[in-house]
């Protein structure tokens, strides 16, 4: 994501764009029917981009024991009662580490922290958000990434420590200061921070006019029972006690690596890590980030 949001990534609105009539139907609608261009936003807004699992993360996959926890009272109700994939590897001799995935990704996008940290002796938990990798669904937000989180780690009876990317991030800083989890120390790769911001910037790629975004906002806020602003990261961040660990490329093209600065400066006593040429996935699989983040998280 170009900032931060809750839905889908920016790239794929440039290659609906590129494929076909995606702008030119919103802006047509809105004047014909400013309620039906409303709701397509907002669909667009919610829906992930699903992925096949490629081959680095198979064998992880085969690698895991796998369960599945039940949602309980997201603000979406077509969510209540469904199931979210579960992910564990290893044995919790020094105590349990969760990954948190970001939006159109899935627990095994993190697979290259699973080894360095089984090794070390911990057991490491991850989660399938809402309408990614093996749950169900079509539609999430970073509300159901938040609560995903929360139910893992509730379940767990809290946790050692905790890995969130990109939007995993986002809904990693609303949960831990809402619903103030059992966490220990915290690492944010490429995290994003600003769901306004997001919708800004969609909406110059879509060229929405004023009143459509506003239009957006209210359905979203009245649909999630949240306001946006509240959602913001960075101001989050200030109520956080947990010792944590920011890491974001300067060349990252979907989160400004100055979302990142803005959170560690934000959030008392964290440590800020800058990379060049990693990117926004990338980062995840670099040996040099990733053993930085293990140091930090078996301090």
């Amino acid at each position: 994501m170009h900032t931060a949001s809750l839905s889908f990534n920016s790239t794929n609105v440039r290659n609906l764009i590129a494929l076909g009539s995606l702008r030119t139907g919103l802006n047509t609608l809105s004047r014909l029917a400013p309620r039906l261009a409303m709701a397509w936003a907002e669909r667009l807004f919610l829906s992930p981009p699903r992925h096949a699992w490629p081959a680095a993360e198979q064998g992880w996959l085969a690698l895991a024991e796998q369960g599945e926890l039940h949602t309980v009272g997201l603000p979406v109700a077509e969510w209540d009662g469904k199931p979210m994939r579960t992910y564990r590897w290893g044995e919790a001799r020094r105590g349990k580490i969760a990954l948190m995935h970001g939006w159109g990704g899935r627990a095994t996008q993190l697979h290259a922290f699973i080894a360095p940290l089984t090794a070390a002796g911990y057991q490491v938990v991850a989660i399938d958000a809402p309408g990614h990798g093996a749950s169900p669904g079509k539609q999430a937000s970073v509300l159901h990434f938040a609560h995903a989180l929360e139910r893992l780690v509730r379940n767990e009876g809290g946790v050692d420590g905790l890995i969130a990317h990109s939007l995993g991030g986002a809904a990693s800083v609303f949960a831990l200061s809402s619903q103030h989890l059992p966490v220990g120390r915290v690492a944010l790769v490429s995290p994003s921070a600003d769901v306004a911001a997001y919708a800004r910037h969609v909406g110059r790629l879509l060229k929405l006019d004023n009143d459509i975004l506003a239009g957006l906002q209210h359905r979203m806020e009245t649909r999630l029972g949240m306001r946006w602003q509240d959602l913001n990261a960075v101001s989050l961040a200030s109520t956080l006690v947990q010792p944590a660990l920011v890491v974001h490329d300067q060349g990252d093209r979907e989160v400004p690596s100055s979302t990142g600065s803005a959170l560690a400066s934000a959030w008392p006593g964290a440590r800020l890590t800058l990379t060049n040429g990693l990117g926004h996935r990338r980062i995840l699989r670099d040996q040099a980030v990733v053993d930085q983040v293990v140091a930090f998280l078996a301090h």
